[in-house]
């Protein structure tokens, strides 16, 4: 289990780019992976969102802390099925998700950040501030 003070956001790709049976397969993945962190305010804080056409946030840093509200958040994902445009994934992090509004701790001593995209077939991008 992972006890380092995290932000952690998992974007999901909900896009018709990958099916729905895909999609599913990929919520029990990241399902599986929540359980490798320690969930807290004070460890782990994990938003959960997911990209298509639109995007849509299941789970703000802002909201109740536990591994149940996290799972909730992963399991209430909508696929969407429709146009692939990560690049408005890409802005829901960086500007919304990762801000002191949304429940985004500032302080950088002690604490890493970092985003979880799911794509197809498991292929998972990482990227760590």
């Amino acid at each position: 289990m992972c006890h380092n003070k995290i932000d952690m956001v998992i974007l999901m790709d909900g896009s018709g780019s990958i099916t729905m049976d895909q999609f599913k397969i990929g919520k029990k993945f990241v399902a599986d992976l929540v359980k490798h962190f320690d969930i807290s305010k004070k460890k782990t804080n994990v938003a959960v969102a997911s990209y298509s056409q639109y995007t849509q946030t299941t789970r703000t840093f802002n909201d109740e802390t536990s591994r149940e509200s996290v799972l909730k958040a992963v399991d209430k994902l909508p696929y969407e099925g429709a146009a692939s445009r990560l690049d408005f994934g890409f802005d829901l992090i960086e500007f919304k998700l990762f801000d002191a509004k949304t429940g985004a701790r500032t302080s950088s001593k002690g604490k890493s950040s970092f985003s979880l995209l799911h794509k197809h077939k498991h292929k998972i991008r990482i990227n760590i501030n």
